[in-house]
């Protein structure tokens, strides 16, 4: 319980947005920053390491043009999709250093910053990866994806 408490008096310095806990579980929302992805909290997330990258994907990947992409990942910290999914999507984009936006939601899939935007990008299911190749975007994966993050990501990319 304290290493729960401790968490939530460091975020509240880190990330001023909202959070809230129900079930143990923290409820963070809004422009979430690397920080939190370092802390003993998100360890305990389905952990990449674990994960084993598809290394003929990767190189694949890394042969995509990248300099005009932008991903927006609309993520639960309380939903196990999001655990499960986003470190995954996180190690990836480290590895080919993608730029990358991480938005909290609530339950209601709603962020405080601006419920209006968050609402336009038509949020129903956590995580949502938004792939945009300049001001357009190109595809989603949205919840689960189909084959793997890094497969599913390279046939949104060779679109």
């Amino acid at each position: 319980m304290t290493k729960i408490f401790s968490f939530l008096l460091l975020t509240l310095f880190l990330i001023p947005e909202t959070m809230e806990a129900q079930e143990n579980t923290p409820i963070i929302t809004g422009i979430l920053n690397d920080t939190l992805f370092q802390t003993e909290w998100y360890a305990q997330w389905n952990d990449a390491r674990d994960y084993q990258l598809n290394p003929e994907i990767l190189k694949q990947l890394e042969q995509q043009q990248a300099e005009d992409l932008h991903f927006i990942v609309y993520l639960g910290t309380w939903c196990g999709d999001s655990r499960k999914h986003v470190p995954v999507f996180l190690e990836l984009a480290n590895k080919l250093k993608w730029k990358v936006s991480l938005i909290g939601v609530n339950r209601e899939k709603e962020c405080p910053l601006d419920k209006k935007a968050c609402k336009s990008w038509d949020i129903e299911y956590l995580p949502t990866f938004v792939v945009k190749r300049g001001d357009k975007e190109i595809g989603r994966i949205i919840e689960t994806p189909a084959k793997s993050v890094e497969e599913d990501l390279l046939e949104l990319l060779r679109k």
